[in-house]
C-alpha cells in the first residue's frame, strides 16, 4: 500500500468547476442554454474555498445551474470588467445575458433562493 500525502489526497477528492478565462468567458456563457453562476476566486482565499466547495456540492443536485470559476489573480481583465473588489464574488448569466451579482452566504438553499431572485429580474447591461 502506498502512502498518499494528505494534500494530494485532498486535491484528488476536490471537485473542480470548469474554468473561464478572459479569452473564452463571453463565448462559453452564450453557449450555456440556462442559468450560469460564475465564481471569482483566488488561491489562498479561505472564503473562496468554502464557496467553491458549496458550489461543487450544488452541482450534484438536479436544479443546479451551470457553474464556473474565474481565477481573479490570472484573469485581471475580467476582475476589472466586473468591478470585483471583494472575493468571493458571484455573477449570474442566463443564455449569455447578464443578470447581476449573486449575493448569498455559502449554503445551497440560500444560494438557490438568491439565484431565483436574480433571474426574476430582467437582464441588465454587464458592467
Amino acid at each position: 500500500m502506498t502512502n498518499v500525502p494528505p494534500a494530494a489526497a485532498a486535491a484528488a477528492q476536490r471537485v473542480q468547476l470548469p474554468r473561464l478565462t478572459q479569452f473564452d468567458f463571453h463565448q462559453r456563457l452564450m453557449d450555456v442554454p440556462g442559468a450560469a453562476v460564475i465564481l471569482f476566486t483566488r488561491q489562498g482565499c479561505g472564503a473562496c474555498k468554502v464557496m467553491g466547495r458549496v458550489l461543487a456540492d450544488w452541482r450534484n443536485e438536479a436544479d443546479a445551474p451551470a457553474l464556473f470559476v474565474v481565477d481573479a489573480e490570472t484573469d485581471t481583465a475580467l476582475v476589472r470588467e466586473f468591478e470585483v473588489f471583494h472575493l468571493p464574488a458571484l455573477f449570474v448569466f442566463r443564455a449569455g445575458d447578464y443578470h447581476g451579482r449573486l449575493e448569498a452566504p455559502p449554503r445551497v438553499p440560500l444560494l438557490r433562493e438568491a439565484l431565483t431572485t436574480v433571474l426574476a429580474r430582467p437582464p441588465e447591461e454587464a458592467p
